[in-house]
């Protein structure tokens, strides 16, 4: 799985995200690596966070991300037509790595093994993001998340997140055929926090920096819920982070590969 945050300020956009990879043999999963690439510049003007599915095929998401931007070619689309694109390549890849039927049950069933926040501006001057969830494609155009209205996002494994900012994990507590009642709607709405906006690209730095050591922390320390134990810590490694702005897109954090790791190190830790 995948913790992937997108922060709006009135000045720009910050995407954050881990960097491992889980992979499942059946009943058996284990951690494949803790510097999977999830967060993409492209066009210099773009940011792209991705979440869910690691692999098309045997494809990584990053090496199919170098032959979306080849494919873009020198004169890329604005950024709303460029989410749209986006989708439309990796629909098709995915539609030709899977077989049909396959593709046809997880649409019947309104399941996106793939997605994506795509971070840019529109000729309005106002930084928007979007998501796009594979297959499809479902490109979201109606962001709330934007340099006018501010803002944060998540995606991946957000459950930490979810009773950390809003107080209650509406979607653990349906897994377990648990129904809110009426006169507790209210009072549950209540927990949410108020964050604060505006803030600084700094302040938008810390904040995605803070949700996703958090999450990777509460899974390091944890052995899951006590009603679903045993969950793999599927979130870990480097924090990466992007800032998009007027300027273009810029790395917070460096290019991930460095030298060998430490020995003694089993994971990559939560560095940022």
């Amino acid at each position: 799985m995948t913790i992937v945050v997108g922060v709006a300020a009135p000045d720009g956009i910050i995407l954050a995200g881990d960097s491992r990879t889980t992979i499942t043999f059946g009943e058996r999963h284990r951690i494949g690596s803790d510097f999977t690439q999830k967060i993409f510049s492209i066009c210099e003007e773009i940011g792209v966070a991705t979440y869910g599915a690691a692999f098309i095929g045997e494809r990584t998401i990053a090496g199919l991300m170098d032959e979306f931007v080849a494919h873009l070619g020198e004169d890329p689309p604005a950024a709303n037509a460029e989410a749209a694109e986006l989708g439309r390549f990796f629909d098709q890849k995915f539609r030709d790595a899977y077989p049909a039927d396959q593709i046809e049950e997880l649409l019947a069933q309104g399941l996106f093994p793939l997605g994506f926040l795509v971070a840019g501006y529109d000729a309005d001057g106002i930084g928007r993001i979007r998501e796009v969830a594979v297959p499809g494609p479902h490109v979201q155009d109606d962001s709330d998340v934007t340099t006018a209205s501010l803002g944060v996002g998540w995606r991946g494994q957000t459950d930490v997140i979810r009773r950390l900012v809003k107080g209650f994990d509406r979607d653990l507590f349906a897994s377990f055929d648990a129904v809110l009642p009426e006169d507790l709607e209210e009072p549950t709405a209540n927990l949410e926090y108020g964050l604060l906006f505006p803030i600084t690209m700094q302040d938008a730095v810390d904040l995605a920096s803070f949700l996703i050591r958090t999450t990777i922390d509460m899974q390091r320390f944890s052995d899951g819920t006590l009603g679903r134990p045993g969950d793999v810590p599927a979130c870990g490694g480097p924090i990466r982070l992007l800032a998009v702005s007027r300027g273009g897109a810029e790395w917070v954090t460096d290019v991930p590969l460095t030298g060998a790791s430490a020995p003694g190190v089993a994971e990559g830790g939560a560095r940022s």
